[in-house]
């Protein structure tokens, strides 16, 4: 183990997850602020996924940077705490924070569900009371393996450099 130890890679994941859910709550709030703009939503969407993959990349090569470690395990932990985040903000945006929310999707769900028979409508009625805690867990789970599949990716790219100060990898014509 480095220097720095476990507690430093908690202690910065948790401000980092916090800059990184933050990006994600700003453009969720513009996205429910202007629920029926499809410009706002995927402005929204895209400035949200292009931040998102930026910053954790930039918070992995600087974790690597400091440490000398694969910084593999610092994202599991960022991305983890973000997505907590994300999916406690989600929950109470749709509980509290913007009452119409639940309303268009009860209006949606409604309109979906006139196709199908009488029983499944009671089922969905009995869902929608629970649709906060449905969206917690939806979001924590998108999010933290949309997460994971970045931090896989970029982990592949950022090399762990040896004791002399080399990335590893050898040149073609040391070999010959």
């Amino acid at each position: 183990m480095s220097e720095f130890g476990n507690g430093y890679k908690w202690s910065q994941a948790a401000v980092k997850g916090l800059l990184l859910a933050l990006v994600t709550i700003v453009c969720n709030t513009i996205t429910y602020i202007f629920p029926g703009s499809a410009v706002a939503s995927l402005l929204a969407f895209l400035v949200r996924t292009v931040a998102s993959v930026w910053l954790l990349i930039t918070f992995m090569k600087q974790y690597a940077a400091t440490t000398g470690e694969s910084p593999m395990g610092f994202a599991i932990c960022t991305v983890l705490l973000s997505s907590l985040v994300c999916a406690f903000y989600d929950a109470a945006a749709i509980a509290w924070l913007f009452p119409g929310l639940m309303e268009q999707i009860d209006e949606a769900m409604a309109q979906s569900m006139s196709m199908f028979p009488s029983d499944s409508q009671g089922i969905m009625e009995r869902m929608m009371d629970h649709y906060p805690r449905i969206a917690f867990f939806s979001t924590f789970i998108k999010d933290f393996v949309f997460g994971l599949i970045v931090a896989a990716i970029a982990n592949s790219s950022i090399r762990k450099k040896d004791i002399f100060g080399e990335d590893g990898r050898q040149e073609e014509d040391e070999l010959a």
